[in-house]
């Protein structure tokens, strides 16, 4: 009776392990630019992104994600994925892309967090960086 009890909490743990090794290896699979620009909606984003300037270094989520808390960007990653996934199958997604209020606070965010000496410089932040970026590295529609 008492090896059972070893096997049930050795499954357990290997489902554990497991779990954490699969989730792990599926967010890192979903942060990549190859896996947002597999949707045929995101071609014309994705050659944007792949093809100009120096944000080649950096991933879709390192803009597109909040970072100000990993519960917040784990958060949003899952709310985001689930939202594409539904709209992508069920085909309700338009052929251009619109970014969602909360999107854009984002991005702005995510600008500022990395260009903020730059941005302060400019305009103490009263506007949109893709007000002047509009074209630079996506076809941005808001």
């Amino acid at each position: 009776m008492k090896y059972k009890v070893y096997i049930v909490f050795g499954v357990f743990i290997l489902l554990v392990l497991f779990g954490i090794y699969g989730t792990a290896r599926f967010m890192q699979k979903t942060s990549t630019p190859e896996y947002c620009g597999s949707c045929h909606v995101m071609i014309p984003q994705y050659e944007d992104w792949f093809y100009i300037g120096k944000h080649t270094q950096i991933t879709c989520v390192d803009c597109h994600l909040p970072h100000n808390n990993s519960l917040n960007y784990v958060l949003w990653k899952w709310l985001d994925g689930v939202k594409d996934v539904v709209l992508f199958y069920t085909r309700l997604y338009g052929e251009v892309m619109h970014s969602s209020a909360h999107a854009r606070t984002t991005i702005q965010t995510n600008c500022i967090r990395c260009h903020s000496e730059m941005v302060s410089r400019i305009d103490g932040g009263a506007m949109q960086c893709w007000d002047c970026h509009r074209y630079f590295y996506h076809t941005i529609t808001h």
